[in-house]
């Protein structure tokens, strides 16, 4: 094998999406793997990247790094039937022909040293690749974890198809991660739940790339104080998190603040919290480092959650204090510890955001206390540990391999 380790990245999305009409919508999924690409190619890695251009084809211009497919994944209706027969909708959607051929042509084209996953959505094309190429899956959330959290939340008969969903991918999930050479996950309790799921996988923890920084003008928000809280609410958790935060705490924090307003802004945020008071709805934007306006506070109400949250990371890069739940810190903050305000109930949702916006003593430690955090996500740090993962599953492939 040569130095350079060349690397093949398939994903569900493009880290690059393209512009949509002047703006861009760009997810947590999409920055931690254009972060760990970028990083990986800075430290002299060979990277190509292969995924399907989704639901809208304009999101297919070409990245130099990047290879995009003309497809998009299956509607539920579509794997309705996998459900029915116990096998995993989720997985099913992205199930998709063209995407397995496209690896293949690379495979060939590029001969990667090896294969990276990006989540277990994509674990289907690990039995296609087993003993050919050494296979890391990247596991962003402990996916089978994190429906069985959102059935908890949801009423019936949700709760039930949720929770039949959850079991068939905890099935796929655990044969998965058995199957492949690595699994990397994006924190230490994942990895420790990971562990559960599959027992006798070889899991071990890498981190995400920390966003960069905002360098241009940000905008200022109106509102005195003003909050945000940005991200894909068209991702079930996120969308969950924000109608929590628009229907029960929303109007708690207004009667403190009246002059308050909310900004929320993302893909599928103009249908939350439509009808309420203080509340500004952003859409997609063209960048969400710019919305970070130095005297806002950013809200992050999730409440249901495995991985880490791409938004804290955002927050403290922009010099933003924050407010989250106990599930929307895990794996970045310990219980307790330092970098935001962790808040239970929606009662003390609101009296956290409202000392947050208020007490500039507080203010001045979450942003501190951020900032150093974020060294440990420094993207040459966060690169050198996946190299090391990668020449870890090298050498887990290679002893597997028949008369090794």
């Amino acid at each position: 094998m040569a130095d350079q380790l060349r690397v093949l990245v398939v994903a569900t999305k493009s880290p690059w999406p393209s512009a949509l009409g002047g703006r861009v919508a760009v997810g947590g999924g999409r920055v931690a793997v254009g972060g760990l690409v970028e990083a990986l190619a800075a430290a002299g890695c060979a990277v190509r990247v292969v995924t399907p251009t989704g639901t809208d084809r304009r999101d297919a211009a070409q990245h130099p790094l990047l290879r995009t497919v003309p497809v998009a994944p299956r509607s539920w209706a579509a794997v309705l039937g996998r459900a029915v027969g116990g096998a995993s909708a989720v997985v099913g959607r992205w199930a998709l022909a063209p995407l397995a051929a496209a690896v293949e042509e690379e495979i060939a084209a590029f001969r990667p040293d090896l294969i990276h996953l990006e989540q277990v959505h994509l674990g289907w094309l690990a039995p296609r690749l087993v003993g050919r190429v050494p296979i890391v899956l990247r596991q962003e959330n402990v996916e089978s974890e994190l429906l069985d959290q959102l059935a908890n939340l949801a009423p019936w008969p949700a709760r039930a198809v949720l929770r039949a969903e959850a079991r068939a991918l905890g099935r796929f999930e655990a044969q998965t991660c058995r199957l492949v050479d690595l699994v990397a996950a994006i924190s230490a309790p994942d990895a420790l739940a990971l562990r559960r799921v599959a027992p006798g996988a070889v899991v071990e923890v890498l981190p995400t790339v920390a966003p960069a920084a905002p360098t241009g003008p940000r905008v200022t928000l109106v509102g005195r104080p003003s909050f945000l809280c940005i991200g894909s609410f068209d991702w079930w958790p996120n969308r969950d998190g924000a109608t929590w935060l628009t229907r029960e705490v929303w109007p708690q924090l207004r009667r403190w603040l009246p002059d308050a307003v909310l900004h929320l802004a993302g893909p599928g945020s103009a249908s939350i919290g439509r009808w309420r008071v203080g509340i500004v709805h952003h859409g997609v934007v063209a960048s969400a480092a710019d919305l970070y306006d130095p005297a806002t506070t950013a809200l992050i109400p999730v409440r249901a959650a495995s991985g880490v949250r791409i938004r804290l990371l955002e927050a403290w890069a922009a010099g933003v204090p924050a407010v989250s739940t106990q599930v929307g810190v895990m794996g970045l903050i310990s219980p307790g510890g330092p970098g935001a305000v962790v808040a239970v109930t929606a009662a003390d949702f609101a009296r956290a955001a409202a000392r947050a916006a208020s007490d500039d003593g507080l203010r001045a430690d979450l942003v501190e206390q951020g900032s150093a955090a974020l060294a440990e996500f420094a993207p040459e740090k966060v690169a050198a540990r996946a190299i090391e993962l990668y020449r870890q599953a090298i050498t887990v492939f290679a002893a597997r391999r028949p008369g090794a």
